[in-house]
């Protein structure tokens, strides 16, 4: 599942920037993904007794966000997969440094 961590923060990337093109069943598959991959992460880490990154605001909320994922606008909608982007990359760089 490595290798596969930078093809799907590349996918979370250019779903962010192409956000209007991305249906509302896309979206709702990229942030569960996003959301179980980021657990799996931070439950790896903490197994081996490193640090963990500070989730943002956005992630820590990931489940409110479930909730209003089909409402959401286009600009918070590529702003929320962003911050997943960038949370899965920060835990992807710190297991790294623990192999």
């Amino acid at each position: 599942m490595t290798s596969a961590i930078p093809d799907f923060v590349s996918a979370l990337y250019r779903s962010a920037n192409e956000v209007s093109k991305v249906s509302a069943f896309e979206r709702r598959r990229l942030v569960e993904c996003a959301a179980r991959i980021i657990s799996e992460q931070r439950i790896q880490l903490a197994d081996t007794g490193n640090a963990l990154s500070m989730p943002s605001s956005v992630v820590a909320g990931l489940d409110i966000i479930f909730q209003q994922i089909d409402d959401m606008p286009d600009p918070l909608m590529s702003h929320i997969l962003l911050e997943c982007a960038e949370e899965i990359r920060k835990l992807h760089v710190l297991s790294a440094k623990t192999e």
